[in-house]
């Protein structure tokens, strides 16, 4: 498998992840390296390229525990391949 489509299996898993576990979130794509998870007024930016998730200061408790835990199961998934 090349480096580009290790990236697009790991993109492609981690979408699942969220569509399964977090069906509050809606994936919305900006086109330049970003992928905002959204519910409401809550965001967390996934960047493609570095697989790393930020979320903003202003969201709720639970978009912060969400976050951390899609943290999580990110990294599981980028540590079963070697990039």
């Amino acid at each position: 498998m090349t480096k580009q489509e290790t990236h697009k299996e790991i993109r492609r898993r981690f979408y699942e992840v969220i569509n399964e576990k977090f069906p509050q979130y809606e994936i919305d794509s900006d086109g330049f390296g970003r992928v905002q998870i959204v519910n409401g007024r809550n965001s967390i930016e996934y960047y493609m390229s570095r697989h790393t998730l930020c979320g903003y200061s202003d969201n709720s408790k639970q978009c912060h525990d969400d976050e951390l835990e899609m943290e999580v199961l990110l990294n599981e998934i980028v540590g079963q391949y070697e990039i």
